[in-house]
């Protein structure tokens, strides 16, 4: 009989035999996940904003918020953040990542325009924060309300009155659907999915 600390299986024990499932493994090189990402073209919904997507995305594959900032492009610093706009993210890299098409990313980016017209802060509807999902729309100066619920859009945490600024940066992506600061859910509670 073995000692019950011995390193070595018994003679006649059973055979290991290799898993029959694919084991996660990293590419060193790039710090990715070599068998791929999880994510469904059939999660995102019309009008989607890129926060959104890779909030969602985020969420699936358990990524921490550097690593989806960095997605947005190789140069980017994921504590300074990037406005989510068109010119300023790397779409082709995102579309290669998120085997999204261009049209959808393209129509998730802020576009760029000589007059400011899009919000700096990060302008959310609570009904549609509590269901998962962030517009592009929400972030135009011209929208108070939000066209599907007819809700005043909201900048401010309900509980601290913190006030995000609208960019990809590690903050913002750590803190899906909720406040940057405290932590607090931006949505509704009891909420039904969308």
């Amino acid at each position: 009989m073995q000692p019950d600390a011995c390193s070595s299986p018994p003679c006649n024990g059973p055979v290991l035999r290799a898993p029959s499932f694919p084991i996660l493994t990293l590419d060193e090189r790039r710090l990715t996940p070599s068998l791929g990402y999880v994510f469904n073209r059939k999660w995102l919904h019309p009008c989607e904003s890129l926060i959104s997507i890779v909030w969602n995305f985020e969420k699936a594959d358990a990524l921490p918020g550097h690593v989806v900032a960095r997605l947005m492009g190789p140069d980017i610093d994921p504590h300074e953040g990037i406005v989510p706009q068109l010119g300023t993210v790397d779409i082709q890299r995102l579309r290669d990542t998120l085997a999204v098409p261009m049209k959808t990313l393209r129509t998730s980016l802020l576009l760029p325009s000589h007059r400011r017209r899009y919000s700096g802060l990060f302008r959310y509807c609570h009904r549609c924060v509590a269901r998962g999902y962030h517009s592009v729309l929400h972030q135009m100066e011209g929208v108070g309300m939000c066209p599907a619920h007819r809700q005043p859009l909201e900048t401010a945490c309900r509980r601290c009155g913190y006030e995000a600024q609208c960019l990809a940066s590690v903050q913002l992506l750590e803190a899906p659907y909720r406040c940057a600061y405290c932590r607090a859910s931006y949505g509704v509670r009891g909420a039904l999915s969308r």
